[in-house]
């Protein structure tokens, strides 16, 4: 029995040394990777070795079956190569539509958060101060239709919507530095 197993062994190794580096050359080019050709050359001589009465008959052509069992291993590492592909690019698109989610999620936040603080810079605004620079900026009238207006000079308007937007800079600046802060 022993004699046996050692007569197969043999057999095997003398196939496996003549058939080998053919095997591994096929897989080689069909892959473009002497690693992974040299795993594809190892999993089809496992499998053979599973299956002795493939290659114990020395009458049988074993090249084909070989070369079949081969093209076989390697489309399976491409399908799954194209499947692990697709998963990781619908991890990315996963990824970038929460990321996109949550950065317009806290630019809503910041842009309602600023418009706040306009509001609240605004209503501690002198009273005059406010409405010259709410008839400039949000209704888009002109300095001298503002002045006409409230029957002050050019001038004087010119000079309160620099303060108010000073106060406007001051308070934004002070947003923007905390806001970066706690990102």
């Amino acid at each position: 029995m022993e004699n046996n197993a050692k007569q197969i062994e043999l057999k095997f190794s003398r196939f496996f040394t003549v058939n080998f580096p053919k095997v591994k050359n096929f897989a080689q080019m069909l892959l473009k990777s002497e690693s992974d050709a040299e795993d594809v050359a190892q999993d089809v001589f496992c499998k053979l070795w599973m299956q002795p009465e493939l290659w114990l008959d020395n009458d049988k052509e074993l090249d084909n079956y070989i070369f079949i069992m081969t093209r076989n291993i390697v489309l399976n590492i491409f399908k799954h190569r194209q499947v692990e592909q697709e998963y990781q690019t619908e991890i990315k698109k996963t990824f970038l539509y929460e990321l996109t989610e949550k950065e317009e999620i806290l630019n809503s936040v910041y842009y309602k958060e600023m418009l706040l603080i306009i509001q609240l810079t605004l209503e501690k605004m002198p009273k005059r101060r406010r409405l010259i620079f709410e008839l400039s900026r949000f209704r888009g009238l002109s300095h001298k239709e503002i002045a006409d207006k409230l029957d002050v000079s050019i001038r004087t308007i010119e000079h309160q919507v620099y303060l108010a937007l000073i106060e406007l800079k001051k308070v934004f600046l002070f947003f923007v530095f905390f806001s970066n802060i706690f990102k």
